[in-house]
């Protein structure tokens, strides 16, 4: 008995000695917020644009948070590997570089270009950064978004992390995280995408999707054409209104509609051995401004409102999608997904990145305005 408290009494003591073993003093460490990477500049390079990288970075100086000038501190450094050039940024700081905070991971669009996925090996195998960090494609250098001065925050990564989040409440900005980007890399019916932006100085400016082959960059879709994408995924949008040309064979003038509810259907159809891809759109919507004073409240009226809607919305989707085929050949859809659940034998016999760029895509959409002025539709 005397042997089994012993044996319990100093279980308890290892226990109370033990302690947090990888625990670090939060005074002896400076967190990173933003991250850009871009190749070097070329009167600067001495190694190949392919195997140097500049590294910026851009974390809080506490000190001077009270008077709220200078709070951040920007600082670059070369490597040869985006490890070896935080490496160099190290040995510059007498804190250690601390990445749990990190709210931005930026790549310049020649990075892109080149192929991501070998620049993403550092942020894949660090336990410190978190899947929900952003990363995003910079149309010039990754630098310039750092180092950019916006006027209503004095932290850029923190006002572009806001500007961000808020874009993806109101459904104009894609949702496309660090984790979800890694996953679309690994899934073989679906290509990756990122959010698109540029900077000058005091704007940092979303400007749409970047759209990848595999790991590699090959071309965007403009702010329209990524909504469109979005609506054709079912995301709703709560700021992007939708603008109906005059109708000189109706008594309809320019007309704004507001989106108010989105649904997509999505589904694969095998017919003698090829793939047919149906989408089925649903759109609720209200007339948001008019610039005639006809009444649009008759129902005759509306039906030709409605019918206006779908024609647009399919016109401007189908455009989106034939870019992506004939143009990019990249499904960045998820169309692949699909078929892969739906039609398993079938999918074990393709390679779908040959496939896609010939499947026909069919797009039915139907629209119902729920609101017109101050009259109510309800129950159509």
């Amino acid at each position: 008995m005397k042997k089994v408290i012993k044996i319990m009494i100093i279980v308890l003591l290892m226990n109370l000695l033990s302690g947090c073993w990888d625990r670090r003093d939060i005074e002896a460490t400076v967190p990173v917020l933003g991250v850009g990477i871009d190749f070097i500049e070329e009167e600067d390079r001495d190694l190949t644009k392919s195997n140097k990288v500049k590294v910026t970075i851009q974390v809080p100086i506490p000190a001077n948070m009270e008077q709220g000038e200078d709070v951040v501190w920007i600082i670059s450094s070369v490597g040869e590997t985006v490890a070896g050039a935080i490496d160099n940024l190290q040995n510059k700081l007498n804190q250690e570089l601390f990445f749990g905070h990190l709210q931005v991971i930026i790549f310049s669009q020649d990075i892109a270009k080149e192929g991501i996925n070998k620049y993403l090996n550092f942020f894949r195998n660090s336990p410190q950064i978190r899947r929900l960090s952003w990363l995003l494609i910079a149309e010039d250098t990754a630098e310039d978004i750092i180092k950019s001065e916006p006027k209503l925050e004095s932290i850029q990564s923190i006002y572009l992390t806001h500007m961000l989040n808020n874009g993806v409440s109101t459904g104009r900005i894609p949702d496309i995280r660090l984790g979800d980007f890694f996953i679309r890399l690994s899934n073989p019916g679906e290509q990756a995408t990122a959010v698109m932006l540029k900077a000058d100085k005091e704007i940092i400016d979303y400007i749409g999707l970047a759209v990848f082959e595999g790991d590699e960059f090959v071309g965007s879709l403009d702010q329209p054409e990524t909504l469109y994408y979005q609506r054709t995924l079912g995301v709703p949008n709560d700021t992007s209104n939708l603008v109906l040309a005059c109708d000189p064979t109706t008594e309809i003038d320019r007309l704004t509609i507001k989106m108010q509810e989105v649904s997509s259907k999505l589904q694969p159809e095998l017919k003698e051995d090829k793939i047919i891809m149906n989408i089925k759109l649903k759109v609720e919507a209200k007339v948001l401004e008019q610039l005639n004073k006809n009444n649009l409240g008759r129902e005759d009226v509306v039906h030709q409102i409605e019918r206006r809607i779908e024609n647009k919305l399919k016109r401007e989707i189908d455009k989106v999608i034939e870019k992506t085929q004939s143009k990019f050949q990249t499904d960045i859809w998820g169309f692949g997904e699909y078929v892969r659940a739906y039609y398993p034998e079938y999918w074990n016999k393709i390679k779908w990145e040959e496939e896609f760029p010939k499947i026909k895509i069919t797009t039915e959409v139907k629209a119902y305005i729920r609101q017109v002025g101050m009259i109510n539709f309800t129950g159509r």
